[in-house]
This record gives structure tokens, C-alpha cells and sequence, in this order.
């Protein structure tokens, strides 16, 4: 209807997903919600490494985007935006007429470092989108030769699947492929604690998978992946898992962008310039909010409150970053290790506590 505001959601990333399930329970008087994502499925993202291990089906980590949308006031659009106008406030598509709105809110998440590079996107398994990892990944590692894998990126992210693959594979096979962690940086998990790091080095150790550090991998052929120094290695896979890039909506938007790329939004979770339009999750910028999926789940609640009080002019609140939070590392072995403040402990006990947090998660919206 004509009177109706039109509150546009640009993505079914975790923050988005909260919002939705709070209209659904409070729906505002007047107000449309439109949601726009190329697929009715939301997966959840902390349990990727644990169905690469064989310990979840891929519908345990599904989320029924379709089915969280079914409300009168609620619309779900199965398009992808390829550019939005923000000043004009207008959300464009490759093949549909563009549709105005008069808020909205961009949780996509990013895009994987060097995904450009010769021979990636053809022949190596990337961790983004995540729906396509999980249609490849089972048939990808059935078919793998005895050549050695490789993981392209150790942050957290490669370091799980790295793990929960070497689970799968002893799970189902002997001997086990070599696999073998390829990072830019001078050790696995840089960026995190020294007790992390050490955890995970000494399980690395323990279960033969080879880091091969200070190296930049430049393009993948079948069977091979070349580096930045002329070498090359037989590699019967390789699965993409480099640092977030700015995700191609952003960057081909008329946004405020901070070096990298990513959308730069303010305390409130707006886009700076830009009071009708908010940014949350990885595809954002925040001063203290690294490229974690905790923040978007963190921020969704105050992301929430404050859709609905710009609605209704009135106040919003400010978010600001956790300085650290708990990290739990699927080790794929029934074992997970946890890390906050600088110390980091390892055991069954973390597993099961990572399985009830992931499983309270998702049943959030079932």
C-alpha cells in the first residue's frame, strides 16, 4: 500500500535474523518489512566446522529464512541487490525494477581476500558464499586423491576446517592425506592470544597438519597451487579461506567506505551520511569490531531498538564493541578449544558447550 513505510532488510546474515523474529513477535503498525537474499536458507555459520566433521546434517544448520518471513507485514524477496542508491534510497537489481524504501539495513557479510586469483573461483573449495561450501565440500573430499590438501588462510576459520577435515578423513579413510595450512603471516592465528596459539599449534603438531607460514599462494590449477616465490605443490584440494574483503555491493554503492572497502558506520549502526540507511556484521566498519560473527549477533538487538526508534523519532543507542569475547575452536575430534582474556583452556566439556550454544542458536528460529 501506498501509506505504508517500507523498512528494507538487504541480507538474511545473524543480525538480520533477530530482527526479523522480533517483528514477527511485534510487528509495527504501518510499516512493511522486506527482505531481500538469493536464498530461502540461512546457514549458521558456527557450525560449518562441525558438519565438515560428520557431526551435524546440513539441515541442522539451517535456518528457514522463507518460513521466519511468512507474516502479513513481512515479504520475502529472492533477489539479489546489486547496487543501492542511497541518497536516492533506492535498491537495485540485475533484473528486476528497482524498489524504493524509506529505511534500511545491509548485513551480507564479506567476501574472501585474493578470491580473484587465477584458478580460485574454478577450481578451489571457497568459504563464501558458506551454502556453497556445504553443497561441494562432502564431494569434494570423497574424491580426493592421496595428494596433500591445503588450507589457504589460518585464521580461525582455516584452522576448524583444517581440523575438522583431518577428523573427517581419519573418520574415513587411511592414511590420511596431508593437509597443510598456507598463510601470509609468520604463524597460524597471528592476531590472537599466545596461550591460543600455542594450543592450537601443539594439536596441529600432534595430528601431522603442516603450516606452511610466510607464504602467499597465487593461483590454483588442477592439481597444483602455485605461490608468490615460483614454487608449487601437488594439491589434490584447496579450500579458500583468506581474511574478509569488502563485499562487491558496497563497493559498487554510493557509500561511505573506510580503506578496505567495508561500509563506515557510526555508533548507531548507521552508515555515516546516511541517518536512513544502517550497516551490521561483517560488510560494516566500526573502530574496535573486527570480522567476527559475534558482533553481529551482539549488535542485532540494538540494531532492532534502533530501526524502530528511527521509525519513530525517537532517540537510538549506541553500540559498542566487546574488547574480547569466548572463541571456541572446533577441534572435529569431539574436542574444542576456548580462549578469553588470555587464557585458554582445551576439552570435551568446551565441545559440548559450543554444541548447546550452536544448537540454542539456530532452534532460536525453528
Amino acid at each position: 500500500m501506498a501509506d505504508e513505510t517500507r523498512l528494507a532488510l538487504v541480507g538474511g546474515g545473524h543480525a538480520h535474523i533477530e530482527v526479523i523474529r522480533r517483528f514477527r513477535e511485534q510487528p509495527l503498525p504501518g510499516v512493511r518489512l522486506q527482505v531481500f537474499d538469493t536464498t530461502p536458507q540461512a546457514i549458521y555459520s558456527g557450525m560449518l566446522p562441525g558438519f565438515i566433521a560428520g557431526m551435524y546434517e546440513r539441515d541442522e544448520l539451517e535456518i528457514d529464512l522463507e518460513a521466519l518471513c511468512a507474516h502479513p507485514q513481512i515479504e520475502f524477496v529472492p533477489e539479489a541487490v546489486s547496487r543501492i542508491d542511497a541518497g536516492g534510497r533506492q535498491l537495485h537489481f540485475a533484473s528486476r525494477p528497482a524498489v524504493e524504501f524509506d529505511l534500511a539495513s545491509i548485513d551480507i557479510g564479506s567476501t574472501l581476500s585474493g578470491i580473484d586469483f587465477p584458478g580460485v573461483r574454478d577450481f578451489a573449495l571457497t568459504s563464501r558464499p558458506i551454502s556453497g561450501l556445504l553443497s561441494r565440500i562432502e564431494g569434494a573430499l570423497e574424491g580426493t586423491s592421496d595428494a596433500p590438501i591445503h588450507i589457504v588462510g589460518a585464521g580461525a576459520g582455516g584452522v576448524e576446517i583444517a581440523f575438522c577435515i583431518d577428523a573427517r578423513l581419519r573418520a574415513a579413510r587411511s592414511p590420511v592425506p596431508e593437509i597443510t595450512l598456507v598463510t601470509e603471516a609468520s604463524s597460524v592465528l597471528h592476531s590472537a592470544s599466545r596461550a591460543l596459539r600455542r594450543k592450537v599449534e601443539r594439536n596441529l603438531e600432534r595430528r601431522g597438519i603442516r603450516v606452511l607460514a610466510g607464504s602467499s599462494a597465487t593461483a590454483i590449477r588442477p592439481g597444483a597451487i602455485d605461490f608468490a616465490d615460483g614454487s608449487s605443490q601437488d594439491s589434490a584440494l584447496a579450500v579458500w579461506v583468506t581474511g574478509p574483503a569488502a563485499h562487491p555491493l558496497v563497493t559498487t554503492s554510493n557509500l561511505a567506505r573506510d580503506a578496505r572497502g567495508f561500509a563506515r558506520i557510526r555508533p548507531t549502526l548507521q552508515i555515516e551520511g546516511h541517518d536512513d540507511l544502517f550497516a551490521v556484521g561483517d560488510c560494516a566498519s566500526l573502530p574496535g569490531m573486527s570480522k567476527a560473527g559475534v558482533y553481529a549477533v551482539r549488535s542485532a538487538p540494538l540494531l532492532d531498538h534502533n530501526l524502530r526508534a528511527h521509525l519513530a523519532g525517537a532517540a537510538l543507542r549506541t553500540y559498542t564493541p566487546q574488547r574480547d569475547f569466548l572463541s571456541l575452536l572446533n577441534l572435529g575430534n569431539g574436542r574444542a578449544i576456548g580462549a578469553k582474556w588470555g587464557v585458554a583452556l582445551e576439552g570435551h566439556l568446551l565441545m559440548q558447550l559450543k554444541h548447546r550454544i550452536d544448537r540454542r542458536f539456530v532452534a532460536r528460529y525453528a
